[in-house]
């Protein structure tokens, strides 16, 4: 029960932070993350589309390893068949530096 309300407040920062960080790429609709599952959840409107894109990010570890925060993802399905593909290639079961100052945030929460 206190998970799910730590996710859903967790949720709604990530939402305004990256809304916020991001306003020249779109804008992220939603955004859902289960800390439980370890799964993210978003539908993001970017310029210039017309359909939104939505992303899940299944089985996600971060970890701190010297000074650096690291994002292991197992698995990242979008809606576009074409950036599953970029993913499968480039992200999955690679791991992706998160900018410090997200990822200390992101640490004490997750």
């Amino acid at each position: 029960m206190i998970r799910k309300f730590k996710d859903q407040a967790l949720s709604r920062g990530l939402l305004l932070l990256f809304n916020t960080r991001m306003k020249s790429l779109g804008e992220i609709l939603e955004l859902e993350l289960d800390s439980g599952e370890k799964r993210i959840e978003m539908e993001i409107l970017l310029r210039g589309e017309r359909e939104p894109l939505r992303i899940r990010v299944e089985r996600y570890t971060i970890r701190r390893e010297d000074d650096r925060y690291l994002l292991d993802a197992e698995e990242i399905i979008t809606s576009r068949e074409w950036i599953n593909h970029l993913a499968e290639t480039y992200l999955q079961a690679k791991t992706v530096e998160i900018p410090e100052r997200y990822a200390k945030m992101l640490m004490r929460i997750v």
